[in-house]
């Protein structure tokens, strides 16, 4: 017995699409503005529903305009160019993807000459001839050039009537079609008449519009799910059942000054894969790193059956609304990274500070969890702050609060490379600790750990962290008695010599305080996830799912993958 044909439906927006793959279709024709006949959808339409769909195969329709179908040397450019980034997303697609176009000569034959340069421009994308072979003088007689062509298949009601007025010829072209172009027959489809076309003409795909009145009032068209599922059901297939839902994961990439390390997070904050990578070069070329890295990602996600809702991006600098306006070390000036990665993925980005991050992740999960006043410190090279207030984060007029390193802690102290002087990471932070101990006399160069190691038998590093820890004591200080927080968290590896910084340091600042009890000062328990973490937040937050994060738990966000390869779902 022969198979059921397939069903094509030809819609112009992502909800059509839908309703065509939940009503049971086989494949739609995706098109842009219907009202005119059928034009080239938008790149991110095409992008939207190839990131939607899972079953239903994709064929996109090339036309630069309505009316007829004799095109300009400029217009077939335009077309050759759509062909080209039609084929470069179809390369990554888990559906079936072809393309659907036709030219013909002033003279109403098939332009042999536009097909050509047309088909080579898809790249291999199998082609489907459209509808402008009815308006072609003899049908037959064209079918037989697109068979030389090569064309996977031919849309046509068997002349310019309706497919139930072309019968015969769709009989004529059926017969004839076994080494040759699929016959797909369209023009008036519809689930009263389908049967007795297919009976009649033996055809093998069927193609129609499913639309209904919008209902707004503007003379629109939507796809009606009712339509599509009553020609699945006339030309005799079942119903598929619908594909499960695909588990939602986000991106997380923290952006350091030396690596950038990305995430695949699920919806539980579980981390399912890790991958890192190294910046050899800052500007333009770790701004394509990055990209590459998330892409990989993304990549890795999808085939192994998620669906990539977002992505969260942490990174050093000022940020504004998505735009990295200035980050030194990357050596990146007014960058709008949030537009570019976004363009890039397909899905919502959002682009945080990485000090924020970590203080908003250690806000929900770490040290400060409950907390709605406290304040964030990571020691690093640098030092900076989170800010936060009444369970807000404090960003600041230019985006830029939070620079505790350069607060003046030392008045008239030593020169910072900003410009100021007496700034408190010329004391303390890992640059300046490892500058001043071998400025004082060092006899070589150390680490600010090893000079964490060094207190009881080397004078120098005694003395360089007595003045590190009387800066920092004096800037937490100050912290103190103007936001007045429930608690001071330190991150960075600075912040693991409990004995040698937090002991002392809580006894300074206590000392320092005499009206006021100290806040609790405490090491981070996120560590360096502390930017993973805020940055799947962000991701989450970013595709409107933010309220996942609210049943997280501190054991999940910090738990490693328990492979290098991303399973399956």
């Amino acid at each position: 017995m022969a198979a059921a044909p397939l069903v094509e439906i030809c819609v112009d927006d992502l909800d059509g699409v839908l309703a065509a793959e939940l009503g049971g279709a086989d494949r739609v024709e995706l098109c842009g503005d219907l009202l005119e006949g059928g034009t080239t959808p938008s790149i991110g339409l095409i992008g939207r529903v190839l990131d939607r769909v899972s079953r239903i195969g994709v064929q996109i329709m090339v036309r630069p305009r309505g009316g007829d179908f004799v095109y300009s040397p400029a217009e077939l450019e335009v077309m050759r160019a759509d062909l080209r980034a039609i084929a470069a997303a179809a390369a990554g697609s888990r559906v079936a993807v072809g393309v659907v176009f036709g030219v013909l000569t002033v003279e109403g034959r098939v332009d042999v000459a536009a097909m050509r340069l047309l088909i080579e421009a898809a790249d291999g994308v199998p082609v489907t001839f459209h509808k402008a072979i009815d308006a072609t003088d003899d049908v037959i007689a064209a079918y037989e050039v697109l068979r030389g062509l090569g064309v996977e298949r031919v849309l046509t009601s068997g002349g310019p009537g309706s497919a139930a007025e072309g019968a015969e010829t769709l009989a004529r072209l059926v017969r004839v079609s076994a080494d040759g172009p699929t016959v797909l027959a369209g023009g008036g489809v519809r689930p009263g008449n389908v049967r007795a076309l297919v009976t009649a003409t033996g055809v093998a795909e069927v193609h129609l519009r499913a639309q209904v009145a919008a209902g707004r009032g503007d003379g629109g068209l939507v796809t009606d799910v009712a339509i599509v599922r009553a020609v699945v059901a006339e030309v005799g297939r079942n119903e598929p059942e619908p594909a499960p839902p695909r588990a939602e994961v986000v991106l997380a990439l923290d952006i350091g000054g030396t690596n950038l390390k990305g995430a695949i997070v699920d919806a539980t904050g579980r981390t399912l894969l890790t991958r890192l990578a190294e910046i050899t070069e800052p500007g333009d070329a770790a701004l394509q790193l990055v990209r590459t890295l998330l892409a990989g990602l993304a990549a890795e996600a999808e085939t192994a059956g998620f669906h990539v809702v977002g992505a969260g991006v942490v990174t050093p600098g000022i940020i504004d609304d998505g735009v990295v306006v200035y980050a030194s070390t990357l050596e990146w000036t007014r960058v709008p990274l949030g537009a570019v990665l976004s363009a890039d993925l397909s899905v919502p980005v959002h682009i945080g500070h990485d000090v924020r991050s970590a203080g908003l992740a250690e806000g929900l999960f770490g040290a400060s969890a409950g907390l709605p006043d406290s304040v964030f410190v990571a020691i690093g090279t640098g030092v900076a702050a989170s800010i936060f207030s009444s369970g807000t984060s404090t960003v600041g007029a230019t985006t830029s609060a939070g620079e505790l390193g350069h607060i003046p802690a030392i008045p008239g102290g030593e020169a910072c490379t900003c410009g100021q002087s007496g700034c408190l990471e010329v004391y303390m932070s890992g640059a300046g600790l490892a500058r001043r101990y071998l400025a004082l006399g060092g006899a070589e160069a150390l680490t600010a750990a090893q000079i964490s190691e060094r207190l009881t038998d080397d004078p120098i590093a005694a003395a360089v962290w007595a003045d590190g820890l009387r800066a920092l004591s004096l800037g937490l200080t100050s912290v103190t008695l103007l936001l007045d927080p429930a608690a001071i968290v330190l991150g960075g590896g600075i912040a693991r010599a409990e004995d040698t910084l937090l002991v002392p340091l809580r006894e300074l600042i206590s000392e320092a305080l005499a009206w006021r009890s100290a806040p609790v000062v405490s090491r981070s328990l996120l560590g360096t996830a502390g930017g993973r973490v805020g940055a799947a937040v962000l991701a989450f937050r970013a595709a409107g799912r933010g309220h996942v994060a609210d049943s997280w738990q501190q054991a999940t966000v910090l738990a490693e993958p328990e492979t290098a390869v991303l399973q399956p779902r």
